[in-house]
């Protein structure tokens, strides 16, 4: 719970605080909470939070518009970056670049929460159509690609093995 207070009471020092209230949702398994939305950057990034659970985690995909900076708030993780293989845990911050291939899941005992920060913002509305139209991988896979392809993002095989 302290680790939660730093990272929102960091979100706050970065001008998160506003009248505007969060927006959670679910998300193919996993609750996001949108922590600074786009309308407090002028579109220039948007902050999320995102708890997933043992096991969970997204599969292999690059972006063609955004980079992304990942803190550990709780539990530990896997990513893969190209062909770097990175294991992270509470208080590791991570960047990945547009163009490069990446992928993270929970690898831990218990579910785990980062945040992540998308510059320029714009993706997490395709967050939210998947969310609204109460999309699942991978009864949904041929909407959530068309989706994530209107995106700019190209889903990948595994990196993982």
């Amino acid at each position: 719970m302290r680790k939660m207070l730093v990272a929102v009471g960091f979100c706050y020092l970065l001008g998160a605080a506003g009248p505007e209230t969060p927006v959670s949702f679910n998300l193919i398994g996993t609750k996001m909470t949108i922590l600074v939305p786009a309308t407090q950057t002028n579109g220039e990034s948007v902050t999320i939070q995102d708890e997933v659970a043992q096991g969970g985690g997204v599969p292999a995909h690059v972006h063609m518009r955004e980079d992304e900076t990942y803190v550990i708030i709780q539990g530990q993780f896997r990513f893969w970056r190209r062909h770097e293989l990175i294991d992270a845990g509470p208080g590791t911050v991570l960047y990945m670049a547009r163009n490069v291939p990446h992928q993270f899941r929970n690898v831990g005992t218990t579910p785990g929460t980062l945040a992540f920060t998308i510059t320029p913002a714009g993706l997490e509305k395709m967050f939210l159509t998947i969310s609204q139209r109460g999309l699942m991988w991978p009864k949904d896979q041929a909407a959530i690609i068309s989706l994530s392809t209107q995106y700019g993002i190209t889903n990948l095989p595994p990196l993982d093995q």
